[in-house]
């Protein structure tokens, strides 16, 4: 089992390193974005507060696009293309080509963060202060990376073509992405569903609790977080297992 997630893992990245075109979501946007807000602020960025929370809104949006784009449609073009087929029967289970291309993306995504973080330490030098942070959700994110793609595996079930799933994943992005600027205590109600059902405050949920930028942590909402994980853990990979290996454009 272990030689053949092994030498899946070479063939994923091998393709991941082909599609190039991904960095330009996962890592370019956001630095230009960066890089823009720098210049038209006159080299304060992040303003004069909360610098910190400001900087895991990137790495929320690196994060979730780069599990979307180069996991998600991964697997979903494989499947298109009938590769997912035939590789499901070469490797003997379909589960060894989801934690293969899993593997894989982690380490490309977590390369991007360390690189948009060098960047930003480049760029705004007041932020050295921040390393510490920068480090520890470097290490967070090795749980939290397989936690979004538990967010996101229902896409694997949907019986619509990659084009059209794009257009919607736009979408789903900008909404995550607009939810977390919505002022809420992560104690709330309004805070438990978003931390529930929006990757991207449960991101920022969790890294705000674990470097205590959301105040203490209380007992509830180590609770929900530990709870919204082992659930989208277990039973986000359940589309895994049920996902059609047939293409939906393709009789072939």
């Amino acid at each position: 089992m272990w030689r053949r997630l092994k030498i899946l893992s070479r063939f994923e990245l091998r393709q991941t390193w082909d599609e190039k075109a991904i960095l330009f979501y996962t890592l370019v946007a956001p630095t230009i974005y960066f890089v823009i807000a720098t210049v038209s602020s006159g080299g304060h960025p992040f303003g004069l507060h909360n610098v910190a929370y400001q900087l895991l809104g990137y790495w929320a949006y690196i994060v979730l696009v780069g599990v979307l784009n180069g996991f998600q449609f991964g697997l979903i073009g494989m499947r298109e293309s009938n590769f997912l087929k035939m590789f499901t029967i070469i490797a003997g289970d379909k589960r060894l080509i989801f934690y293969s291309n899993l593997l894989v993306q982690i380490v490309f995504i977590q390369i991007e963060i360390v690189v948009f973080d060098i960047i930003v330490l480049l760029l705004n030098p007041a932020s050295l202060s921040l390393v510490p942070l920068m480090v520890g959700g470097f290490l967070m994110n090795f749980l939290l990376i397989p936690i979004v793609a538990g967010f996101t595996n229902f896409i694997l079930m949907l019986p619509i073509k990659l084009n059209v799933v794009s257009l919607m994943m736009m979408g789903y992005i900008f909404l995550g992405m607009l939810l977390i600027n919505l002022p809420f205590n992560p104690d709330s109600a309004l805070g438990i569903i978003l931390t529930a059902l929006n990757p991207c405050s449960y991101m920022i949920v969790a890294y705000g609790m674990l470097f205590n930028l959301m105040g203490p942590a209380t007992g509830l909402m180590l609770g929900v977080l530990g709870v919204v994980a082992l659930f989208y853990l277990a039973v986000g990979f359940y589309p895994v297992r049920h996902m059609k290996l047939q293409s939906y454009t393709s009789r072939y």
